[in-house]
């Protein structure tokens, strides 16, 4: 089985590179943005597989149910705790996958040679970093082509920025119907996400089907990950696997 640049990244660092504080660096962040993107996936499989029945609860003679709770004979389903469930997810989902990008970030600076480093670290920090200390690097190429103004990034990024201010789900966004003959509910409509959770009062133009636009921007974000260790490997052999790699300037 072929190694990935990433594993091949990570050996030729950790064989190459003497410095322990670095070596540190490297290895932490190298390991992070793996768990990130694992905690990506974990978080929209869950949301994914989701069951509104699930939420449906007998409650006891003295307790009291919560607001926008739907009786059916003696089991409660409760929309505001199903609700609180779908923020959850979509919380750990966003914050997550971004957070796999930014942790990549932090290892791209430990990889790339420069005389400053921001007490900030984002991926479009990269951008500016190898902009002005490895303008020719494939990797800066590729983030430019992939985070440009106007593209899929533009659209996702507010997502995870929104997510530790407000919840994009609403307990009244949620309509659903009881089926008696099969005994269970269903959603009426699919949970659908703001076009821009930015802007409010909140639009749904887009038609945006939360789960579906999940998926597509993990698909994009494994891909865009994949895509930039091949680029550094790139870049580490073009520059004699010397690491990390000198700065032009």
């Amino acid at each position: 089985m072929q190694e990935t640049a990433q594993a091949v990244i990570r050996e030729l660092f950790n064989s190459r590179v003497d410095n322990s504080l670095l070596l540190d660096d490297f290895n932490l962040f190298d390991s992070s943005v793996s768990q990130k993107l694992w905690s990506a996936e974990y978080n929209l499989g869950k949301l994914i597989s989701l069951d509104v029945n699930e939420f449906r609860v007998f409650p006891s003679g003295g307790d009291t149910i919560s607001f926008g709770a739907i009786t059916t004979g003696y089991k409660v389903l409760d929309i505001i705790y199903y609700c609180r469930t779908l923020n959850l997810l979509l919380d750990g989902f966003f914050m997550n996958s971004m957070s796999t990008l930014d942790t990549l970030a932090h290892e791209l600076f430990t990889l790339y040679c420069c005389s400053d480093i921001p007490s900030n670290i984002y991926i479009n920090t990269v951008r500016k970093m190898l902009g002005g200390f490895h303008p020719s690097s494939k990797t800066l190429e590729l983030l430019n082509e992939q985070l440009r103004q106007g593209g899929w990034f533009t659209e996702f990024e507010p997502f995870r920025h929104c997510t530790t201010h407000v919840s994009l789900i609403r307990y009244n966004d949620i309509e659903v119907r009881f089926d008696q003959l099969k005994n269970s509910y269903h959603l009426i409509k699919e949970i659908k996400l703001p076009d821009n959770p930015q802007t409010r009062p909140f639009t749904y133009d887009l038609n945006r089907s939360a789960a579906e636009y999940c998926q597509s921007m993990l698909i994009r974000i494994q891909s865009l990950v994949t895509d930039i260790y091949d680029r550094v490997l790139l870049d580490i052999h073009k520059n004699n696997d010397v690491l990390p790699i000198p700065s032009v300037k």
